[in-house]
């Protein structure tokens, strides 16, 4: 059963959120309304210790490691258990594909689905019985039951908007690097930032698409800066944030930094000053409820639509008066790719 909600305008200035009632329903891309009070936390522990199957695109990029490790702590807290794999890159159907045929044969309850994809048009037929529950990568799939994760045209708008007010006027030209083309949030993303910047003075000059690895990432940077020399800002993945970070290292005229979301690294860089803002869409806190609405789907209580935690924007002004906790695994943290209760 899902709970049906109204819609109302989103605020621009999110708090971080401290309490299970400050979650967000999303219903579209721009619109947003506090989870209803009837929907309240899963009792602890779940009713029986359910078999949860969770697919990653990678785990090269620190935000999934941040998701893996908010779902281990909630399947420890929930005593359910938890089989982790990775695509190990983005636009791997195929292998997702055959991962969820291994998450059935080893007798999962449900699945949750990270996609390396922007689409998963089989997925009905690879799940079969089991329920899906859609994490932080939109597919916009008929069979799933829930989705948590927030729009990613929101990671884009919001940094983009805070840039424009900004730069007060002031002309400056913009390299985007949003990661794969058209995989996870890519598209949406671009779609956010754009919209931040119409009637300003900031200019795209070129996006540029890319695997998210650092090497891929660094050598795009480098082309791009070779093309066009007069780049003011780089704006994409956290991953294009900290290669960009390096090359200012080598530069008289630093970068101007955006990042679309939150990494370890790109923390750093907000603290240290070297890079201008970050959303964060606090992973570790989205990987918990992964793993509760998929209890609550396999318990039949009711599910949102869409649900996530409220978003943050950071800068080096706030970053010191920012409880991170939800958004990134503690440092020295490993990938858990199976847990027992």
């Amino acid at each position: 059963m899902r709970a049906v909600f109204f819609l109302l305008p989103i605020l621009l200035s999110l708090p971080l959120a401290t309490g299970y009632a400050q979650l967000r329903h999303w219903q579209s891309e721009q619109h947003s309304v506090p989870l209803d009070n009837s929907l309240s936390p899963t009792p602890k522990p779940a009713d029986k210790p359910w078999k949860l199957c969770a697919l990653y695109p990678s785990l090269k990029d620190s935000y999934w490691l941040s998701v893996n490790f908010g779902m281990l702590e909630a399947a420890r807290r929930y005593a359910v258990a938890l089989k982790i794999m990775e695509a190990s890159g983005y636009n791997q159907l195929h292998t997702q594909q055959e991962q969820i045929a291994q998450c059935r044969q080893w007798g999962a309850d449900a699945l949750i689905v990270g996609s390396s994809t922007a689409q998963l048009p089989q997925l009905k037929s690879w799940a079969g019985p089991l329920p899906v529950i859609e994490l932080v990568n939109a597919t916009h799939n008929p069979h799933i039951a829930t989705r948590v994760g927030v729009p990613w045209y929101q990671m884009g708008y919001l940094p983009g908007h805070y840039q424009a007010q900004q730069a007060k006027g002031k002309p400056m030209n913009v390299l985007l690097m949003p990661g794969p083309r058209d995989a996870g949030g890519s598209n949406e993303m671009l779609t956010g930032f754009k919209q931040a910047l119409a009637g300003s003075q900031l200019h795209i000059v070129d996006i540029a698409y890319g695997d998210n690895d650092t090497e891929v990432q660094r050598n795009l940077l480098q082309d791009m800066l070779e093309r066009y020399p007069n780049i003011d800002i780089v704006a994409g993945t956290a991953i294009a944030a900290e290669v960009a970070m390096g090359e200012n290292l080598r530069r008289a005229k630093p970068l101007e930094i955006v990042s679309f979301y939150l990494s370890h690294q790109v923390y750093r860089g907000l603290k240290r000053d070297k890079i201008a803002v970050s959303a964060s869409d606090q992973m570790v806190w989205q990987g918990e409820l992964a793993i509760e609405q998929a209890v609550r789907v396999l318990q039949h209580l009711p599910v949102s639509d869409n649900i996530s935690p409220p978003l943050l924007l950071l800068t080096p002004h706030n970053i010191h008066h920012n409880e991170i906790t939800r958004s990134l695994s503690p440092l020295g943290f490993r990938p858990v790719y199976s847990y027992q209760p």
